[in-house]
């Protein structure tokens, strides 16, 4: 039995878009992050916490909607 924090949580219908529009949102902010900040361990770290920033937005999505399905 996998407990639920590590389990696979497949999204709703509802879940998905709210997904695919925290993608773009964050692809929005990495394009943004890519055209205004020199190439340096400065943009590469912002660029990090931007995708972990984007791990955890998606992870609140399926771990909190009632509909989705724990595989």
């Amino acid at each position: 039995m996998i407990d639920k924090p590590f389990a696979y949580h497949k999204p709703s219908d509802d879940g998905f878009v709210r997904i695919t529009n925290l993608r773009e949102a964050f692809s929005i902010v990495k394009n943004a992050i890519e055209d205004n900040c020199p190439p340096s361990r400065h943009q590469s770290v912002a660029i990090t916490e931007l995708e972990t920033a984007a791990m955890w937005a998606i992870k609140a999505v399926v771990f909190n909607d009632p509909l989705s399905v724990t595989e």
